[in-house]
């Protein structure tokens, strides 16, 4: 199943999130086999992190749940609002056309 997951930043929480910068990496990157997108969410000047953007393919909510609550921004407190849902990805590139 595909699960979306939207994290929005902490106020102040930029000197936070550059601190963990490296580490969040590092857990990202041994995760990828689970991740089919993932990146920030930029705020409206274009350079400032507002939050972050999680698509994964998993084998259940509880599964994306456990992936979320190890990541060193979430454990840090980096995030203020969290929301996880399935997604149903039906067109588009990344899709590979249509699904109907």
């Amino acid at each position: 199943m595909l699960v979306s997951i939207y994290c929005k930043d902490s106020e102040g929480s930029a000197e936070l999130r550059q601190s963990k910068l490296s580490e969040r990496r590092q857990y990202v990157e041994a995760r990828e086999d689970k991740i089919k997108l993932a990146g920030p969410i930029m705020g409206p000047d274009g350079k400032e992190m507002v939050g972050s953007l999680w698509i994964f393919e998993v084998d259940s909510l509880d599964e994306a749940d456990e992936i979320l609550k190890a990541d060193p921004y979430y454990q840090a407190g980096v995030w203020q609002e969290i929301d996880v849902r399935e997604f149903k990805g039906v067109t588009g590139s990344w899709i590979g056309g249509k699904t109907w």
